[in-house]
């Protein structure tokens, strides 16, 4: 009978051609998925590399023009620090070279120099002034024969008006007989116009002005600070007093306009809106290259800390602290970078400005550049994979038609008794196991019938064994999700008993690994006055361990209450140990931290049982210190040793502190590869996470958070249980 029909084998090889379009399709879905991840990666990583590329010009051209502009805010602080300090050496050198022409007037001939009210004085040109004001109508003889005497420095001051010529400088002598020698980096029409005044000749007194009371009071070579002088100009003076037999004779001065100094400190090597200026003692702008805002020079007035701009105001206060640094600040709504330095020796400092967006220009074309070659590059890609998708799909569609075409015939000389087959398993699957496949094909189909047949019979039978154990361990989660429900009812809950209390904040949670643990915590009040906190974990997991977890909390809490006010926890502790000891034959243990906080005074008065050491947190202003409670002397487990001792120990809380307790469930928490979470990194997030400005609860929730980030899903291998309070005085 074999013999004259088709065999199984035979059938399979035509089913295989059926199997073979199934899989050129797989074949040719999952090509066609390749092909799209690979363009879609080349795309992604063109366009990241594009992204890196360009913030790496962007970075590059910030840190080369901010390091271009801190070396030039260098370079201009040096230079004005040269500059200033040279023109205090010439001051001072005038001063000494007059004190020498006084000491010795013999060594000296008369020097005769003309006044402005008798010649046309030239640039740099020497000339004294004596104002009726000063000179009370008239110039004695002994005055007279001292002005030519002194006017022998003549030379040096139209030396020193001829160096500083860039800077618009006078160079003068001043004398406590009220007159004048001076000369002058200006042409002859410019000191007509804006020196030579009215004022200047007829009124002038040399012994007015700052410079001089300044030089006069300081008994040493100083820089006044700025002041208009008699021209109209903003100026700061180099001033050194002389002397004439230990006696105050006079003062000299070299003026510096501070707007020719702006012009030539400035610099245009990063922009065209670099701004320069500098900074005294008090904040003051002395020079800059504004004339208007806050870095205008306002005669000396404005303190630049006082600046509306609040990061231009911090970084002002650092270049008066004397500091050196590149930073970016905000100044009239636009973003600039201020790189500043100092000049120590005349206690001043320089800064240079930059906007933001004349440093980055370059690079913001660099970057625009690469990104459009990016998106040049992801868009040939995107048309390269249409163009490769639509020659597929063509081909694919060819190959098909023809699979169907040879596969057809094949399939219909075998497909009824499958068909057969399959309407029977379906009934079967259906539920009705009573259905029996009839199929008498004489080959593998048959066999393969009687086996469903066979299986059906075991099917029934085994679901029948599945229906009562189903029953069974449902009662089981039913007793366990109850047994939870008791065991959490047994802790306590912080709201609203606990909640909004004026002395304290307190916090605790507790996750059992498993449908019920063996750790626990409570607090209760004492007195009105003391508040008792427990952390404990019993030995063990599961029932077991949650029924000496109810016995343990018992027993301390009716310990510890009977506990008289001056009486030693310590003894409370022994009395719970003595309790647990009886009758104790499973060898079941527990470690507990108990603890008893005044809440008038904020001592702790605490014992620890064989249990982890918690962590005190000492607020240090708006942070915190976090620190292990270790005691010395090792203590014991509770349950355990019938005659074991237990210390009480004390520490004393500062309002804002805190203390954390927890048990082993958070120190060995582990993840996927057994690494523990550990005690350092516990210190760690604390000191990260508990500051005295975070409550409790979110402290404890920001360490769960740790500990499951440890974890990365790893399956929790112990209870968690953690317990903070707050003491708020």
């Amino acid at each position: 009978m074999s013999g004259q029909r088709m065999s199984i084998r035979r059938r399979i090889l035509f089913l295989l051609l059926g199997v073979g379009v199934l899989s050129f399709l797989a074949l040719g879905y999952v090509s066609l998925r390749s092909m799209y991840g690979i363009q879609r990666n080349a795309v992604e990583r063109g366009e990241e590399m594009g992204a890196s590329v360009a913030a790496y010009v962007e970075d590059y051209a910030t840190t080369k023009t901010t390091r271009q502009l801190m070396m030039l805010a260098d370079k201009k602080a040096k230079q004005v620090e040269t500059e200033m300090g040279a023109a205090l050496e010439n001051a001072q050198s005038l001063a000494e070279n007059i004190e020498h022409i006084l000491e010795n007037p013999g060594l000296y001939a008369p020097r005769y120099i003309s006044s402005p009210l008798g010649k046309k004085i030239a640039k740099g040109e020497a000339y004294f002034v004596f104002s009726p004001k000063a000179a009370g109508e008239r110039i004695s003889p002994e005055i007279s024969r001292e002005i030519e005497l002194i006017a022998n420095i003549s030379d040096e001051l139209e030396v020193l008006s001829e160096i500083y010529d860039g800077y618009e400088v006078s160079c003068y002598v001043g004398s406590e007989r009220g007159y004048l020698i001076e000369a002058d980096a200006v042409s002859a029409e410019e000191a007509y116009q804006r020196i030579f005044t009215e004022e200047f000749l007829f009124e002038f007194d040399p012994r007015e002005r700052p410079w001089y009371i300044a030089a006069k009071e300081a008994g040493k070579p100083i820089l006044t600070d700025v002041y208009v002088g008699n021209d109209g100009h903003v100026e700061i003076t180099c001033a050194a007093p002389f002397y004439k037999d230990d006696k105050f004779s006079g003062a000299v001065g070299i003026d510096l306009h501070l707007d020719a100094l702006s012009r030539l400190l400035s610099d245009r090597t990063l922009g065209k809106k670099n701004i320069s200026f500098g900074l005294n003692e008090n904040g003051v702008v002395l020079f800059s290259t504004e004339q208007e805002g806050v870095l205008a020079v306002l005669a000396g007035q404005n303190d630049l800390r006082k600046a509306p701009e609040e990061s231009l105001a911090r970084e002002a206060a650092r270049m008066v602290a004397g500091e050196m640094d590149i930073a970016p600040v905000t100044m009239d709504g636009e973003e600039y970078y201020i790189a500043f330095a100092p000049m120590p020796k005349i206690g001043w400092s320089y800064g240079m400005m930059i906007r933001k967006e004349d440093a980055l220009q370059g690079a913001w074309g660099a970057r625009s550049a690469i990104l459009e070659q990016s998106a040049g590059f992801a868009d040939a890609m995107h048309s390269f994979f249409r163009d490769n998708l639509l020659q597929i799909a063509v081909l694919l569609m060819v190959i098909l038609f023809l699979m169907y075409r040879a596969s057809e015939k094949a399939t219909a000389h075998f497909v009824e008794p499958i068909l057969a087959l399959t309407e029977g398993v379906r009934n079967i699957a259906k539920g009705n196991l009573d259905t029996k496949l009839d199929v008498r094909t004489g080959d593998e189909l048959e066999n393969l019938a009687g086996a469903v047949n066979t299986m059906t019979d075991e099917l029934k039978t085994y679901m029948e064994n599945i229906a009562k154990a189903a029953a069974e361990k449902k009662r089981i989660a039913t007793e366990l999700n109850l047994a939870r429900g008791i065991q959490e009812g047994m802790l306590p809950g912080i709201f609203p008993k606990f909640a909004d209390n004026p002395h304290y904040d307190l916090y605790a949670t507790m996750e059992a690994a498993k449908e019920v643990g063996g750790d626990f915590f409570d607090f209760y009040m004492m007195d009105e006055d003391r508040l008792a906190i427990t952390v404990a974990d019993v030995s063990g997991k599961g029932i077991p361990a949650a029924m000496f977890m109810v016995i343990s909390k018992t027993v301390l809490k009716n310990t510890a209450l009977s506990t008289g006010s001056g009486e030693d926890f310590g003894l409370a502790m022994v009395r719970t140990n003595l309790q647990l000891c009886e009758d104790n034959e499973e060898m079941m243990f527990v470690t507990i931290f108990f603890g008893v906080l005044n809440l008038r005074t904020g001592e702790f008065a605490y014992v620890n049982g064989g249990h982890n050491p918690p962590l005190v947190g000492r607020a240090r202003g708006g942070a915190a210190d976090w620190q292990y409670v270790r005691d010395e002397n090792k203590t014991h487990m509770v349950g355990v040793i019938e005659d074991a001792a237990y210390e009480e120990k004390r520490l004393t809380l500062a309002p804002g502190d805190m203390l954390y307790l927890y048990t082993d469930g958070v120190t060995e928490a582990m993840d996927a590869v057994k690494h523990l979470y550990t005690e350092e990194r516990l210190q760690q997030t604390l000191n990260r996470v508990g500051t005295p400005d975070v409550p409790v609860k979110d402290v404890l929730a920001a360490i769960r958070a740790d500990i499951d980030a440890h974890a990365g899903g790893a399956e929790q291998s112990d209870d968690i249980t953690m317990l903070g309070i707050r003491f708020l005085g």
